[in-house]
């Protein structure tokens, strides 16, 4: 099964598990993108959080899926005011150079409800681990349910 879960912000890196390895790929990203008034706002400063419409289907990448490989990816994204995944950045992939292109196509396809500020949608970010699983259902099986 390949899901998309969001996680808290305050968290760096996922909890090492026993026999997964995690690496840190990309430092924590700064809340600005782009111009200096443009200002990507972190969970703590919204009063309601951007929520996912609909999540884009996750493509196995066909290497690890012969091979059976399960993965998870943890990435910072920056949704826009109007619910746009303006831009993704990996922080840590388990195991490396699997499945990073694939969560970052199904994320950056996925659309969401702003995040408000003061009654008003705003720019914000979120830390959120896409996660796949070569033994889960199919994604068809996973909408039936």
């Amino acid at each position: 099964m390949m899901q998309l879960r969001l996680v808290a912000q305050a968290a760096a890196a996922p909890p090492p598990s026993a026999g997964v390895k995690t690496e840190r790929t990309a430092p924590p990203a700064p809340a600005l993108r782009g111009p200096a008034s443009v200002k990507y706002l972190r969970p703590d400063e919204l009063d309601e959080r951007a929520t996912p419409i609909e999540v884009a289907p996750l493509v196995y990448p066909e290497k690890a899926y012969i091979n059976r490989i399960p993965g998870t990816v943890r990435m910072r994204i920056y949704i826009s005011s109007d619910g746009r995944v303006d831009r993704t950045e990996i922080i840590a992939a388990s195991p490396p150079d699997h499945f990073e292109r694939a969560a970052i196509d199904a994320v950056q396809r996925t659309r969401f409800h702003p995040a408000r500020k003061g009654g008003r949608p705003v720019p914000s970010q979120k830390l959120i681990e896409v996660e796949f699983d070569p033994y889960g259902p199919t994604p068809e099986q996973a909408a039936q349910r």
